[in-house]
C-alpha cells in the first residue's frame, strides 16, 4: 500500500530532507500554503512523502533564483517541468544588464505585443505569466509590462490598434497582477500601504503595478482605485493605519491640479506617513513645485527602495 499521501514525517525530519529550516517551512505554509500537513494527536505537524518531495522541489527552484511567491501555487507537474529546465541548464533570472538579457526581454515584449495585436487574450496571459516566473517580479513589471503598455499606447495613438486592443491588454495585465499578488495577499504582515489615484486620474493600471510590487515586498496593500479626492485618501489611510500612501499620476492634463492635491494630502496625512508619487506625468512635476515631504519615484526600483526605508 502506498504511503505517498500518508502524513508521517515530523517537521525536524522534513527540514533535514529538504534543506529548509523549520521557520521557513512554517512561513511558507502560513504565507503561501505550499503544503497542508496533517497533525499528530498532540497537534504536531506531520508531512507526507508527497509533501516532502514538493518542498524539496520548491527549495531547489528558489535556490535557482525563482521567487517563492510566484511558484508556490503551481501544481506539482509544472514544478517538475521548471525543475527539469533548471537541471538541463542553470537557471539565472534574465536582466537587462547584458546584451543577451536585453534581447530576451525585448523578445518577450514583442511576443506579448503580437498577441495584443491579434486579440489573443489567452495567449497574452500565458506569455505574461511565463515571463513573470522566468524573469522575477521586478524585472517583469519594469521591463515587460511597462514597455508593453507604452507600445500599445503608441500604436493606439497611431491608429494601428483600436480601443478593443487596449482594453484586452489592460484586462489581461490586471488578471496577471491579481495572480501575482494572490499568494502573498493573505499572508502579508508588513506595514500598510494605501494606493490610489487623485481626482481626474482615471487610469489605474500604474497604481495596480505599484500595489502588486508592494505586496510582493511584504506590505499589506489597500488599493482604493481611481479618481479619489485627497481627503478621502487621507481618511482611508488613517482608518487602516497606513505607513505610507502611493499615488500614480499619468494624465499630463492633471499635473497642476495633482500638485495642489498632493499638498492637501500631505497636510492631512501628517509627518509620520510617507507620501510617494510616480507615473509618466509625475516626471513633469518639478522638484521645486512638489510639496515638501512628497517623494517622487522614477520607476518601480525606486518604489522598492522607498518602501525599504519606510518599513
Amino acid at each position: 500500500m502506498s504511503t505517498t499521501h500518508e502524513p508521517r514525517h515530523p517537521i525536524r525530519v522534513v527540514a533535514q530532507r529538504t534543506g529548509l529550516t523549520p521557520a521557513t517551512l512554517r512561513a511558507w505554509e502560513r504565507r503561501y500554503r505550499v503544503v497542508d500537513p496533517g497533525r499528530s494527536e498532540g497537534g504536531q505537524r506531520l508531512y507526507s512523502d508527497r509533501d516532502v518531495e514538493r518542498l524539496r522541489r520548491l527549495h531547489a527552484l528558489t535556490e535557482a533564483g525563482r521567487p517563492i511567491s510566484l511558484i508556490a501555487s503551481l501544481p506539482d507537474e509544472e514544478l517538475e517541468q521548471l525543475h527539469a529546465e533548471d537541471r538541463s541548464r542553470r537557471y539565472v533570472p534574465l536582466t537587462t544588464e547584458s546584451a543577451n538579457g536585453r534581447n530576451d526581454v525585448e523578445a518577450l515584449v514583442t511576443s506579448a505585443f503580437e498577441r495584443v495585436a491579434g486579440l489573443d487574450g489567452d495567449g497574452l496571459e500565458a506569455v505574461l505569466r511565463r515571463a513573470a516566473v522566468t524573469l522575477g517580479v521586478h524585472t517583469f513589471l519594469e521591463d515587460v509590462v511597462t514597455p508593453l503598455l507604452h507600445r500599445v499606447g503608441d500604436a493606439w495613438a497611431r491608429d494601428t490598434l483600436g480601443p478593443a486592443h487596449e482594453h484586452l491588454c489592460t484586462g489581461v495585465i490586471q488578471s496577471v497582477l491579481a495572480w501575482l499578488h494572490e499568494p502573498v495577499a493573505g499572508g502579508a504582515n508588513g506595514p500598510r500601504l494605501v494606493v490610489a489615484t487623485l481626482p481626474g486620474e482615471r487610469h489605474g493600471l500604474g497604481a495596480m503595478l505599484v500595489a502588486a510590487a508592494a505586496g510582493l515586498e511584504g506590505w499589506q496593500v489597500t488599493y482604493l482605485g481611481v479618481d479619489l479626492p485627497a481627503d478621502e485618501i487621507a481618511r482611508a489611510a488613517q482608518a487602516v493605519g497606513a505607513r505610507a500612501v502611493a499615488l500614480s499620476v499619468v494624465n499630463a492634463d492633471t499635473v497642476s491640479d495633482a500638485v495642489d492635491a498632493l499638498g492637501a494630502l500631505r497636510r492631512a496625512l501628517g509627518p509620520a506617513v510617507g507620501l510617494l508619487v510616480g507615473g509618466g506625468a509625475a516626471a513633469r512635476m518639478s522638484a521645486a513645485a512638489l510639496p515638501a515631504g512628497v517623494e517622487r519615484l522614477e520607476n518601480l526600483a525606486g518604489l522598492t527602495e522607498a518602501l525599504a526605508r519606510l518599513a
